[in-house]
Parts: C-alpha cells; sequence; structure tokens
C-alpha cells in the first residue's frame, strides 16, 4: 500500500513538472527541435498566414509566395476563426493555448484502451506528449504538425464509439460514423502523411460486422471529403504547392537510405516500450530468437545493408548521405557527436540500422496488423526530403497507445521509465540544438 502511495505521489508530481515545463518553455522561447525560433520554420509560417490574412482564400492559394509543404486548411481556418492571428504573439499564443488540447484527448483515448487503468496512471500516460521536443516547438512557434494529431485523437475516439455502438439504425452511429470520416480526412489536410489513419479506419470499418449500409455512407464521405484535396492537386500540380514539389524532387529520387533511418527512429521510441509488453525482457528477446522466421527477416535487413554498400560503389556517392547533418534522426547526430572519422560513423550507422530493425520485430512480434501499419511508415520516407524526426514524433508514441493493437500494460513503474527516457531525450535535444545554433 506504501509502495503504491509512493508511485501516485510520485505521479502526481511528474504530471506537474510536465505542465509546469511546457509553460515554462513557451515563456522561454525553447527551440528543443531545431525548426523553432524566429528564424526557424517561423519564417515560412508567419509570412504564410500573412498571405491569407490579407488576401481571399483563392488568391491566397494561387500566391506566387506561399511556401507551404501542407494543404493550407490551416491558415484558412486561422483567417477564418482566429481573432488573434493579427499580432506575432497573439498568434502564438492561441497555438499554443489549442495545443493544450492535444493531452486531454489523448487521455480519453487511453481511457477508452485501458478501461480498467485508474484515472491517475492514464493521466500520467497521457503527460508523456509534452515531453516531445516536436510536439512542444510546433505548440511555441505556431507551426502546422499538432492539428494533424488532434485530429488523429479526435478519430480514434470516434471510431471506437462507433465500433462499440450496437444500435445501427440509430442516428446516433451515422453521426459517429461522419465523424470518423471528417477528422480522419482532415489528417491529411493538415498533414499528409497521416493518410494511414484514414486508411487504417476504411479498413476496419469496411471489414467490420456493421451493416452494409453504414460502409456505403463511409465510401460517400470519404469521396465527398476528398474533393477539396484533388482540386488543390489540380491547382498546384501536385500535392504541394508547384514551386515546393520541385524543389523536393518530389517523385524523382528515391532514397533507399532512409529506410534504415527511418527504422532507427521507430526503434528509438519503441526501445522504451518494450517493458511494456512484459515483466521479463529477456524471455521476450530468447523468444525472438527461437523462431526461424525472425532470422529471414533480419537476413533481409542485412542485405538492404550490402544494397546500400553496392550503391555507394556503383555510383561513386555515399549512399548514407553520412556528411548531411540535416535529419535523419538521433542516430545520425549522435554519429557526428562521437565519431569524427566518416567511416566510423558509416560502420556505427549500419549497426544502429540492424539492432533498430530488431527491436522492431522484437516489439511487433506476429502482430500482423501493426506490420502492415509500420510499413507503411517505411515506404513514404523513400519518397521524402529531408527525413526529419519530427515526422515521427510524437506520433509513434501516439500509434503505440492508440491505432497498434499490440498488447501492452501500462503501470505506474513502466510510465515512469518512459517519463524518465523521454525526459532525457527533450533535455539533450535542447542542449544539442542551442549548441548548435548558438
Amino acid at each position: 500500500m506504501e509502495s503504491k502511495n509512493n508511485y501516485r505521489t510520485l505521479s502526481i508530481t511528474l504530471i506537474f513538472l510536465s505542465l509546469f515545463s511546457f509553460f515554462l518553455g513557451f515563456y522561454l522561447d525553447e527551440n528543443s527541435s531545431g525548426g523553432g525560433d524566429f528564424l526557424g520554420d517561423w519564417i515560412f509560417a508567419w509570412p504564410n498566414l500573412q498571405i491569407f490574412l490579407n488576401n481571399n482564400i483563392l488568391d491566397a492559394i494561387n500566391h506566387e509566395n506561399l511556401l507551404t509543404n501542407r494543404t493550407p486548411l490551416l491558415y484558412i481556418l486561422h483567417k477564418l476563426f482566429n481573432p488573434f492571428a493579427e499580432s506575432e504573439i497573439g498568434y502564438r499564443s492561441s497555438v499554443f493555448i489549442l495545443s493544450l488540447v492535444t493531452p486531454i484527448l489523448f487521455y480519453f483515448c487511453l481511457k477508452q484502451k485501458f478501461k480498467k487503468k485508474d484515472k491517475l496512471l492514464i493521466a500520467l500516460t497521457a503527460s508523456l506528449i509534452l515531453l516531445s521536443p516536436y510536439f512542444r516547438t510546433s505548440s511555441y512557434w505556431g507551426l502546422e504538425e499538432n492539428y494533424g494529431v488532434i485530429s488523429l485523437l479526435l478519430t480514434f475516439i470516434f471510431l471506437n464509439l462507433f465500433l462499440e455502438n450496437k444500435n445501427e439504425n440509430s442516428f446516433k452511429i451515422y453521426l459517429q460514423l461522419f465523424f470518423i470520416t471528417f477528422f480522419s480526412s482532415i489528417c491529411i489536410y493538415f498533414d499528409q502523411k497521416l493518410l494511414i489513419i484514414p486508411i487504417i479506419c476504411f479498413i476496419t470499418i469496411i471489414t467490420c460486422k456493421k451493416k452494409i449500409k453504414l460502409k456505403i455512407f463511409l465510401i460517400f464521405n470519404y469521396f465527398i471529403l476528398s474533393l477539396p484535396y484533388i482540386y488543390l492537386i489540380n491547382l498546384w500540380g501536385g500535392i504541394f504547392p508547384t514551386d515546393l514539389t520541385e524543389s523536393r524532387n518530389l517523385g524523382n529520387k528515391l532514397y533507399f537510405d532512409h529506410i534504415g533511418y527511418t527504422a532507427t527512429i521507430i526503434a528509438f521510441y519503441f526501445f522504451p516500450v518494450l517493458f511494456f509488453k512484459t515483466d521479463n525482457l529477456l524471455t521476450l528477446i530468447k523468444e525472438f530468437f527461437t523462431k526461424k522466421t525472425n532470422y529471414y527477416l533480419i537476413l533481409i535487413f542485412i542485405l538492404y545493408i550490402f544494397f546500400l554498400i553496392f550503391l555507394s560503389y556503383l555510383t561513386q556517392e555515399n549512399s548514407l548521405n553520412i556528411s548531411v547533418t540535416l535529419g535523419k534522426g538521433v542516430v545520425h547526430k549522435l554519429s557526428y557527436i562521437l565519431f569524427e572519422n566518416n567511416l566510423i560513423r558509416q560502420l556505427f550507422v549500419y549497426l544502429a540500422f540492424i539492432i533498430s530493425w530488431i527491436i522492431i520485430l522484437i516489439f511487433i512480434g506476429s502482430n500482423i496488423r501493426d506490420g502492415l501499419i509500420l510499413l507503411y511508415f517505411f515506404i513514404f520516407p523513400i519518397f521524402t526530403l529531408p527525413l526529419l524526426q519530427e515526422y515521427f514524433d510524437p506520433l509513434i508514441i501516439i500509434m503505440i497507445f492508440t491505432f497498434f493493437s499490440s498488447k501492452i500494460f501500462i503501470t505506474y513503474k513502466n510510465v515512469i521509465t518512459l517519463y524518465a527516457y523521454m525526459s532525457i531525450f527533450l533535455i539533450g535535444s535542447n542542449i544539442y540544438y542551442y549548441n548548435l545554433l548558438n
């Protein structure tokens, strides 16, 4: 009993510290992901907003100076509904306050999935999102990522309500289905990489045992909600404004090294959650290596690394782009901090690729559904330049606790351990970017 009370007292303290640090970060103009500050992504976000504030919507969408890799929905909403968008501090403050909705929604998602867990443990788990360097930077500097996260969480809530609703003839179930399609669709409007969310919803509902008329209603809604984006693609000649599409070589080149870097980024978040899967991690690892299939999967990844080496020889270029410091995640940054020799860096990164792949395989286990979701996260980076860790943070942590179906057990001990892990990452990110940019 005393031990449980100690855990509860510590949990309340940690939740308070999360909130306090989140507000303190805004006050101090924190830039924990490198993309914040007045010389970071703000130099694109604020001018884009001005274009919409000073022009009608159609002219703004076609404006020659509009520079964004997402749809203009965010700026349209601020133009129409945000009375504080006229000033820099007003705009930043309103985005910061709105971002506070995210841990609240995350709390309700966790309550749906872990129904028997006490509210304090769920609140502590939800507070983890406040430790994400990328969530914090987006909150402080009026950036775009958090709106997609909010839409994702709302989608998860309504999807669960829909699946649990046994009355298939009620108005309520149609309303729930509408909200699923609406929020999952605007996930894409806020952030294209969240295409996986409507895909998950579509497959889940189409394959469930609900009546066919509900599934027809689902298809109709998705068709209608896709029309504005189809219009934008036709208008821009691509999924971004034309100039940005061309500058990113979208569709013109494949970045195979990004598969490995993606593995290191995802494994970075999977590793601490391995402790949520079992009381004995060593047993989990032993079970993994008793299955012959896993050796074949590891061999495939080793062959992929040999392919990268062969690609380097064939093109007489470093297929890892090891000299490029932009993006590629925490392991790539560590290789620069730890080693000066380029060859040693490459060996370190290749080894990290293999270890990360094993961590991912251990986490996924035999869960085919989660494996297919994860496959999506490996495919889209092949076409993306640059590859940034912000594409996966805090998304992977949120997906683990919501849409992923791999069985995990949340306890005070596990969540506090993950809290410490995320706190160290946040502190390290702040130190790294402070030294880099000052």
